[in-house]
């Protein structure tokens, strides 16, 4: 993904993080032994499932009574739809700007960053660490990205005008958020997520002078937020 004052864009789709479900624990059998001459084949095999379990085991080959029915699969899609619609309210309530597809691009990420979600509630700063950690190989591929420093909100702030003024590009931005406390990951993913969405035209391509411009006037709100700290 194309860095820009934004240092992601959030939709949670996670980039190389996303994948299918995880595994059941224990998944389908592979259904029931053959059935004698006049009984019913074996049951199918029953797959406790975790995050989007496999299916259930095939039915039993059976003989004359026919063979056993399948196994049941993996439950998991329920529980992760439950996670993801709480997931993203609290983002909201953290003033970061989601995508209107967020629960579903939530439900297909990476079971890692479900668990690290799931383990975050509601602490702002740690839902944001979660999301940084996830898109990191991603967005900065020459590595950084995760705040790791002690930095202010407000000094990473200045830190990514900085990279947009000097047209320094997504190496500068990755090197910003690393800098930045884990204790403001919240206010930094706040940020930047606002001026992904109100400035992304502004901020596309090159940084620029004018990606700025447009975030100071359009994320007021989050901008004295982070200020502020």
């Amino acid at each position: 993904m194309l860095m820009t004052r934004a240092l992601v864009v959030v939709v949670l789709l996670l980039g190389s993080c996303s994948g299918g479900g995880k595994t059941g624990s224990v998944d389908g059998g592979t259904g029931g032994g053959a059935g004698a001459v006049v009984s019913t084949g074996g049951q199918g095999g029953s797959g406790a499932g975790g995050v989007g379990g496999n299916a259930g085991g095939a039915p039993g080959s059976g003989g004359a009574g026919g063979g056993g029915a399948p196994g049941s699969g993996g439950a998991g899609g329920a529980n992760d739809q439950a996670l993801c619609t709480a997931v993203c309210a609290t983002f909201v309530s953290c003033s970061v700007t989601t995508s209107a597809s967020c629960e579903t691009e939530c439900a297909a990420g990476s079971a890692s960053y479900k668990s690290c979600v799931g383990a975050a509630g509601t602490d702002c700063n740690a839902l944001a660490m979660c999301y940084f950690q996830a898109t990191a190989s991603t967005d900065c591929p020459g590595g950084g990205g995760v705040p790791s420093g002690s930095a202010t909100c407000a000094t990473t702030d200045d830190c990514e005008g900085t990279c947009n003024t000097n047209g320094s590009g997504a190496a500068c931005k990755c090197a910003c958020a690393t800098a930045a406390s884990p204790t403001v990951a919240g206010l930094l993913l706040a940020i930047n997520s606002c001026a992904s969405d109100k400035c992304a035209a502004e901020c596309a391509g090159a940084s620029s002078s004018e990606c700025n411009t447009c975030f100071q006037n359009d994320c007021t709100a989050s901008r004295q937020n982070c200020l502020a700290q």
